[in-house]
């Protein structure tokens, strides 16, 4: 779908708040990193009861996208006139069609949870499905993403770390933020087979702060003119990434950590986080 030599930017659209949202903050994205925009809406055949022409309720769902789809076009012309968008009305199930325009793609953007998730619902299915299968990144943005605050990344120094934390550098270089990186330090209980806690912590402590110098050097030389923080609180990092994002403008984490097994699409804790984070969240993945 992508034809163009820069990757773009896929948004998808279905007219919801969460959509809404996704689309100002893509417009953003494509503003600062100077990519294109990929407009996405899927429509899905529907049993037709009559014959009626007028009637037919997928010419309905095709008008609606379309209408959806000049909308938000419209948008991305009136608020970022140098940013170049397409539209593509595709007809067939959300998830499947957001996937398929996001192969090449640099980033994938999605709201939390679109026209058809129920009230208190944090993550609709389109949007776990497109995190956890899509292969580029895929940022996940909530209602009135915060303006202000750091960018903070959650690492835990697996081989994925790197690749997280220069994607988290990035955006804080755009968005000229502080980056705030952060390891939680988790000890497993007692009844897990870890009778020493205390000792198995300070060995955490020092595996951390031996691992997160050469990382944290090299951003700091990549990337001078960003106040690079460090923070290792104790306590389930699903917990602790949940509370930092409170007052964060972004969460960056990688798909999955240290602990995934072969082949995993999507960990435990970046799972959690795309349910629970209250700003927007990019879970990183290397750029094709």
């Amino acid at each position: 779908m992508n034809s163009e030599d820069a990757p773009s930017i896929v948004v998808g659209i279905d007219g919801s708040p969460g959509s809404r949202s996704a689309l100002s903050w893509a417009v953003d994205e494509a503003t600062m990193r100077d990519l294109p925009l990929d407009l996405v809406h899927a429509w899905r055949p529907m049993f037709r009861a009559t014959t009626d022409d007028a009637l037919d309720p997928n010419l309905i769902a095709q008008t609606h996208g379309d209408a959806l789809l000049a909308a938000a076009a419209g948008q991305v012309k009136v608020s970022a006139p140098t940013v170049s968008s397409r539209t593509w009305l595709v007809k067939g199930r959300p998830s499947e069609a957001l996937l398929s325009a996001a192969t090449g793609a640099y980033l994938l953007v999605v709201g939390s949870r679109g026209a058809g998730g129920f009230r208190g619902m944090q993550l609709g299915s389109v949007g776990l499905h497109a995190v956890a299968h899509a292969s580029c990144s895929v940022a996940i943005v909530r209602a009135r993403p915060r303006a202000k605050g750091a960018v903070v990344v959650g690492i835990d120094g697996s081989l994925v770390s790197r690749n997280v934390l220069a994607v988290a550098a990035e955006e804080a270089v755009l968005r000229r933020s502080p980056l705030v990186v952060l390891w939680a330090l988790y000890v497993h209980p007692i009844a897990e087979g870890v009778p020493d806690q205390e000792s198995a912590l300070t060995s955490l402590q020092a595996i951390a702060h031996e691992t997160l110098q050469p990382l944290i050097k090299d951003v700091s030389r990549l990337h001078p003119e960003v106040d690079v923080r460090t923070s290792l609180p104790t306590g389930y990092p699903a917990e602790v990434l949940t509370t930092a994002s409170a007052t964060a403008q972004l969460l960056v984490v990688g798909s999955h950590g240290g602990g995934a097994f072969s082949g995993m699409r999507l960990g435990s804790i970046s799972h959690a986080l795309a349910h629970e984070a209250h700003c927007p969240l990019v879970v990183a993945r290397p750029t094709p």
